[in-house]
């Protein structure tokens, strides 16, 4: 799985100029098992911005890196991106693939960090968490946050490693993070449409710029069409 490796290598960009923490993974949070409702009253702190994966065959180690503050040093609300690099097992299959990268988009509806509220969807990517008071009495940070996900995303058997990253920093550009966003979510519906979707006029395709700009989709869609039409 390598259609995503671009990104990755954007995110990677943009984080470098800044001061980062990095943990391996640790104790874990503790995990509520049901969605949860923090009232505005009892909100320490309340995070917006994007939540998304990229996919990867390329070895990483689990971690978590944190890129500007940590939870007890936000004193206001601010927004935020968290973005999970997910190593998986190369699969031969397309359609697996394709089925892959949607069970792990659906992790993070199954992830409920206790005294925290995620809001989250799928299409946009948008992302916004309440911390609770509660949870920042109880020691919540974002090593103890992120190494839960890593759990539940590591849950699936073809997951064999995570690095967790959660960007705070009031001076990053959330915009371009934005724009890997939907990049992502773009290249994710394109493999769909190639696996599914027979069309051999490029020119007719809407989704023809990101064939053109993302190394391999075009081939898989030619190799798709021979397939075909020697079957």
């Amino acid at each position: 799985m390598h259609f995503f490796d671009s990104l990755i290598s954007e995110t990677e960009k943009l984080i470098t100029p800044f001061s980062k923490r990095e943990y391996a993974k640790d104790i874990s949070w503790h995990d509520a098992g049901q969605p949860q409702v923090i009232m505005r009253r009892d909100t320490a702190v309340e995070l917006d911005g994007v939540g998304f994966n990229l996919i990867t065959s390329a070895e990483i180690p689990d971690g978590i890196v944190v890129v500007g503050d940590e939870l007890k040093e936000i004193k206001k609300d601010r927004k935020f991106a968290r973005v999970a690099i997910v190593k998986i097992d190369k699969i031969d299959d397309e359609q697996k693939e394709y089925n892959l990268i949607k069970k792990i988009e659906y992790v993070k509806y199954h992830c409920f960090p206790d005294n925290c509220m995620m809001r989250s969807t799928s299409r946009s990517h948008r992302e916004a968490v309440r911390v609770s008071k509660q949870a920042l009495i109880d020691g919540a940070d974002f090593c103890k946050i992120g190494s839960l996900l890593i759990e539940k995303y590591k849950e699936i058997p073809a997951v064999k490693a995570v690095k967790m990253i959660f960007i705070t920093a009031e001076s990053m550009d959330y915009h371009a993070i934005e724009k890997i966003a939907e990049k992502n979510y773009t290249i994710t519906e394109t493999l769909n449409h190639v696996i599914n979707n027979l069309v051999l006029d490029c020119n007719t395709c809407n989704l023809k710029e990101i064939c053109d700009q993302v190394e391999g989709i075009k081939e898989l869609h030619f190799n798709k069409a021979v397939a075909y039409h020697e079957g």
